[in-house]
């Protein structure tokens, strides 16, 4: 499954924005939710461009995850098959963005 653009850094990177998700709903203080977001965009900014538009698709560690099992299937469905679950919610969250609702993408 593991193809050129899906390095282990890609996969680390993954999993710190997934930390970092957890650590926002622990958050003791708006300021340091805000910090922690701003860290969330900034980290996911260091992806490659498809990663990043699938960052603003699917927000959140596990899509991205979704994201490169739908990739995989893609590329070669044989060896890489998925869940029909999963390529239901990678196309559910194709969908345009609420922006009200997605306020953590959108910071002011």
């Amino acid at each position: 499954m593991l193809n050129s653009e899906i390095t282990p850094e890609l996969l680390k990177t993954i999993a710190i924005l997934e930390t970092l998700e957890t650590l926002l709903e622990e958050a003791p203080t708006a300021e340091v939710e805000t910090i922690l977001q701003e860290s969330w965009i900034k980290i996911s900014e260091t992806f490659p461009e498809d990663f990043q538009e699938a960052t603003r698709e699917d927000a959140g560690a596990e899509g991205l995850r979704r994201y490169i099992r739908v990739k995989a299937f893609f590329e070669n469905p044989v060896e890489n098959p998925i869940r029909a679950e999963d390529l239901e919610a990678y196309y559910r969250n194709r969908a345009p963005i609420d922006e009200d609702s997605a306020e953590f993408l959108f910071p002011e």
